[in-house]
């Protein structure tokens, strides 16, 4: 599952690009309308400067923007930013690849294959959805329908 700082991450930017071309847009605006604790959003815009997808400007008129168009930005990349990987677990990242502890050899694996193909539909999915990709909320989930 990702985690609670991707998610804000997550909706963050997907504030900052309903609103890109705009100038800044203020921490509490963005705080308030998404529902992020403005404090945990520091944390989350200054890592993501740093990433080089957020500028800043300090003070009265300041805020925050995109750095690049939205159209240039993929949940993948955002995703990767925030966590690091887009796979389950260590031995199927591609780019921050660690072995298990206490497991097989990856090569007798079949665990790590299918994880390796959860990993790379992934980031087939995500890698094709950009920040500029109109998405639309669904109805939330009733009962156990199953």
């Amino acid at each position: 599952m990702l985690s609670q700082k991707t998610r804000y991450a997550i909706r963050a930017m997907q504030h900052l690009a309903d609103h890109f071309g705009e100038g800044p847009v203020q921490l509490a605006a963005i705080a308030d309308t998404q529902n992020i604790p403005a404090k945990f959003l520091t944390v989350i815009l200054s890592e993501l400067t740093r990433a080089g997808l957020v500028e800043s400007q300090r003070g009265r008129d300041g805020g925050y923007w995109l750095a690049i168009p939205p159209v240039d930005i993929t949940y993948g990349d955002l995703i990767r930013h925030m966590r690091g990987s887009l796979a389950l677990v260590p031995c199927a990242s591609r780019y921050a690849h660690e072995k298990c502890k206490n497991c097989l050899e990856e090569g007798e694996c079949r665990t790590r294959a299918l994880l390796l193909d959860v990993r790379d539909r992934t980031a087939q999915i995500l890698d094709g959805i950009r920040l500029s990709d109109p998405i639309m909320p669904v109805p939330a989930f009733i009962g156990d329908e199953a």
